[in-house]
């Protein structure tokens, strides 16, 4: 009995003192709630260290150059998924309002379908030439396409906000997307701040000898700057030498293809792409890999190499899922449960990996974590940030874009902890996107000064028309082939497994048919593109009922 009294005595005193203990701290930009303070408020899946450093070392530059004081109100909902719906769940349920309060016609199916719609812009400035659209009040509830072009070019004009400054952090395709929506702005409504104005305001910045438009075939910003790359990044594998040699492998994982390897079954750790753009990102570097693969060893086509590389990877993916224990939400578990030894080795973007190599680090500085960026097996990325719609403070957020791209703030993405300029708790382990700030004099302060994507990136160059226009496909395949059916794929390899790797049960197991690059291109990409959530739904209810089928069989 007092045990139990003393368990929920202290489990009270808990409850009592973490507020206490969880207040922002005031070197990091947090405030007292007396204090006047300006707020920035970011949406981000960047994790609490990158937050920290950056919030104290804005609201001190803030304080110090402009006696301003700054408070950074950071959102972080989840992955760059789960952002990405808040945001259009929101936005959505603002324009719902306007449209209606605009032009008292109800919110119908053409105007829900047409609002984002990037690919009308240039009908709807057609449209606004001609006159068209200059009195909404008279528009006909049964004529769609004037309803659709009305709908979107009220929403691309106007100021709606959902109360949040800027996106901060994430890859390229989902910033693309978010532009392309119209949720993303280059420029506030005033005209006067954003990144676009920063980059008219400092063109010196956006050179091609210091943040390229392009490189290795990422964009690193958009063209009209509704967003701009802000560091850099990279994916591979990161491993666990103890628990891979173990395995009977003693030089670790150094290819896309070693993840495939049956020695690691139920060892490797993966995040669920449809919740990570990192990861779906790290998916489509292999198949990129092994169509660049197929064309230069093989001497194939282009278009021959792009449908074999597909199908090829696909078979991959199917072996490498059978081999991970698990499909986890966040990006950030799989470093940290290969570094605990629940894991061998797990894919993963370059800075999770650098961070648990540093922090298993012991006095002699040796490490047992390890991160591989496979050769020609990836290319560099930018981490942008951009302005949203509406934003409330667009003068403080371009502030802060600023300042991220300033080669100040620059040395926090990679400087050492306590070290000029550099962070203060916590290395960042992250590669600048600055390309004038590789020099002997900030390479003597960085975690990585050999690390220099820029090089390692040559010879890997990505091609946006292979599979850029896929990457929601290839998010969708793997659920329906590999995470919905996961305990039968399991069941399944393991069989194989135990029967000494037989070529027909491996053939069997490996029949990607239902996801190969003519079944996604005619019948799986334009269910995706139709957006009919309910046909999404039944398409992917029959493929994963018809991968368990192919798995049982192969287990029986």
């Amino acid at each position: 009995m007092l045990l139990r009294l003393s368990i929920v005595g202290i489990l009270l005193a808990a409850v009592l003192v973490a507020p206490f203990a969880l207040r922002p701290d005031p070197e990091q930009g947090g405030l007292n709630l007396d204090d006047d303070a300006e707020r920035l408020v970011i949406i981000t899946p960047h994790n609490e260290s990158i937050q920290s450093e950056f919030a104290r070392a804005f609201a001190g530059h803030m304080k110090e150059n402009y006696g301003r004081t700054v408070f950074i109100d950071w959102r972080q909902p989840g992955g760059t998924s789960e952002i990405a719906k808040f945001l259009g769940s929101e936005y959505s349920s603002r324009f719902e309002q306007y449209w209606k309060k605009k032009t008292k016609l109800p919110f119908s199916a053409p105007v829900r379908e047409a609002w984002t719609n990037g690919s009308l812009d240039e009908s709807v400035a057609t449209a606004i030439q001609q006159g068209l659209l200059d009195d909404l009040t008279r528009l006909d509830r049964d004529n769609p396409e004037p309803l659709a072009l009305a709908a979107r070019a009220l929403y691309l004009e106007s100021d709606i906000g959902v109360g949040i400054d800027l996106f901060f952090g994430g890859g390229a395709y989902d910033f693309r997307k978010q532009a392309s929506l119209g949720h993303l702005v280059g420029q506030d409504a005033s005209g006067k701040f954003g990144p676009a104005v920063l980059a008219a305001e400092k063109p010196e910045w956006f050179s091609d000898s210091v943040m390229p438009e392009m490189v290795s075939g990422e964009p690193f910003r958009d063209t009209d700057y509704r967003w701009v790359g802000t560091v850099l990044s990279a994916f591979g594998i990161c491993y666990n030498e103890d628990v891979t040699a173990r395995l009977g492998l003693p030089h670790g994982l150094q290819t896309w293809d070693d993840l495939a390897n049956p020695k690691l079954a139920g060892q490797i750790a993966l995040a669920d792409p449809t919740k990570s753009g990192s990861t779906t990102k790290a998916f489509e570097m292999l198949i990129q890999e092994r169509i660049q693969r197929l064309i230069r060893e093989e001497d194939l086509s282009e278009e021959e190499a792009v449908r074999h590389g597909w199908n090829e990877s696909m078979k991959l993916i199917l072996k490498i899922s059978a081999n991970s224990r698990y499909f986890t939400d966040s990006a950030a578990k799989v470093p940290r449960d290969v570094a605990q030894g629940d894991a061998a080795a797990g894919m993963c973007i370059d800075f999770y990996g650098r961070t648990f190599n540093e922090i298993y680090r012991d006095e002699e500085g040796h490490s047992h974590i390890h991160f591989v960026m496979p050769k020609a097996g990836s290319s560099i990325s930018a981490d942008p940030i951009g302005m949203l719609r509406g934003a409330p403070s667009p003068e403080l957020a371009q502030k802060f874009v600023e300042y991220l791209l300033s080669p100040e703030g620059q040395k926090l993405w990679n400087f050492q902890p306590g070290t000029p300029g550099g962070p203060k708790r916590f290395a960042l382990r992250r590669p600048p996107i600055r390309k004038d700030f590789y020099t002997p004099e900030n390479q003597v302060h960085m975690s990585d000064p050999d690390v220099n994507l820029f090089e390692l990136a040559e010879g890997f160059n990505y091609r946006d028309d292979w599979t850029g226009h896929l990457f929601a496909s290839l998010r969708f395949v793997i659920k329906c082939a590999c995470i919905d059916p996961h305990q039968e794929q399991h069941a399944a390899w393991h069989t194989i497994i135990d029967d000494g790797m037989p070529a027909e049960g491996l053939k069997a197991f490996e029949n990607v048919d239902l996801i190969s690059y003519e079944t996604v291109m005619n019948d799986i990409a334009p269910v995706l593109k139709t957006r009919d959530k309910v046909a999404e739904v039944e398409l992917a209810r029959r493929l994963s009922n018809a991968f368990r089928k192919q798995y049982e069989v192969v287990s029986d």
